[in-house]
């Protein structure tokens, strides 16, 4: 068979999936015709699919070295170098082939993934943003997806999670994203969303074991929360709770709400006052506590909750009134553990307006006074999702 036939027959055999007989034909072909760099690239590719990535690095180089303006042989080599773990060297070859073609969506998109191996997320941005946003719908969900990733290196959970949405939108198919954002909502506490993603990722993958394990862990976990948390309980329920019996509240009645439907009932402590909406069926649809002499409760050690705080130093401190109280507040109204409890109010403090956790939403509310209703007091609301109740402030 004449050399040229040895090259032409390689690329039939890839074409069917023989890759080792092609690189058999290849390396024959190359023996006589070394200066052919596409033969080169046909043989670096050919062993990168058999999992070959050093013997892909050494043809995928000779076919650069002939043809250093060649995007496929760049591309090529860049991945090859990523796969052997040269990330340095794979950055450059990849840079080199985006010059080539600047909007290339793939090539922008394995820039992104080795900015991110090599942890540069911010780099890793970027590109992956552009290879989003010039990429077809399935190479847009990867880049979404391996966005997600690289918000979540950075603990940017909720970022993280919209990626991996959107990934999902994208390419419904793409199992990956739905098993890592099932990971990132059970995280934040998000149950009966991570529930559902793993039940659509069992739907396809139905022997997936770990997943299926996940899953029950999250309903039962699910449970337990539901079981403890005051929302959806009944007054008796708020009377065993730590919030009064630690906290000594005492109810003093009701008061006006604005909606006819609700009965808003206030309970009192010095600082603080709770204010607790129930249902028609006696049920809590809405707790909102309110600091009435922030200054004073500041000042004052916490005896009653016995909370403690883990500092940046990780050193375990005690903490302050207000602290206690609030985080109390939250862990007993969502029946959280108090881990959870402190990232939620921390969120919060740190400037988000309103927090969706659990099926609930937290935020900050007005309350008019009892004894001067003209005025208003802004304390911290948790109430069942859905409810038009929080406002930021």
């Amino acid at each position: 068979m004449p050399d040229e036939g040895f090259f032409q027959n390689a690329l039939l055999l890839l074409e069917r999936g023989d890759t080792a007989g092609a690189v058999a034909d290849l390396k024959t072909y190359l023996a006589s015709e070394p200066e052919d760099d596409a033969a080169w690239l046909a043989l670096g590719t050919a062993h990168s699919a058999l999992g070959q990535h050093a013997d892909a690095v050494s043809a995928l180089k000779e076919a650069v070295s002939l043809d250093g303006d060649v995007f496929e042989s760049r591309l090529a080599l860049g991945r090859a170098l990523a796969k052997t773990g040269k990330l340095d060297d794979a950055a450059f070859q990849l840079l080199r082939a985006q010059n080539l073609q600047p909007d290339n969506p793939t090539a922008l998109f394995e820039l992104g993934v080795v900015f991110y191996d090599k942890h540069l997320f911010q780099k890793a941005e970027g590109f992956l943003n552009r290879a989003a946003a010039h990429g077809s719908s399935t190479l847009a969900a990867r880049a979404k997806y391996a966005l997600g990733l690289t918000h979540e290196a950075q603990k940017n959970l909720p970022a993280a999670i919209a990626d991996y949405r959107d990934a999902i939108a994208l390419d419904p198919h793409l199992m990956d994203a739905r098993r890592t954002l099932a990971d990132a909502l059970a995280a934040l506490g998000e149950h009966e969303s991570a529930v559902t993603e793993l039940t659509h990722l069992l739907e396809v993958e139905r022997s997936n074991e770990q997943a299926a394990k996940n899953r029950e862990v999250l309903l039962r976990a699910l449970a337990e929360m539901k079981q403890k948390r005051l929302l959806g309980k009944t007054e008796n329920d708020l009377f065993s709770s730590a919030l009064v019996q630690e906290g000594q509240l005492k109810r003093k009645g009701r008061v006006p709400d604005e909606d006819p439907n609700i009965e808003l009932v206030r309970y009192t402590r010095p600082f603080f006052e709770l204010y607790v909406a129930y249902d028609t069926e006696h049920k809590i649809t809405r707790l909102t506590l309110v600091v009435t002499d922030p200054t004073r409760a500041a000042e004052e050690q916490d005896e009653a909750f016995k909370v403690t705080a883990i500092g940046d130093d990780g050193k375990t401190r005690t903490t302050n009134l207000v602290t206690a109280m609030s985080l109390t507040f939250v862990r007993e109204a969502l029946g959280c553990p108090m881990t959870q409890a402190t990232s939620l109010y921390g969120r919060l403090l740190g400037g988000e307006p309103k927090v969706e956790w659990g099926g609930a939403a937290i935020g900050w509310k007005s309350i008019p006074r009892p004894d001067k209703p003209t005025e208003t007091r802004h304390g911290l609301s948790i109430a069942k999702s859905g409810l038009a109740v929080l406002q930021s402030g």
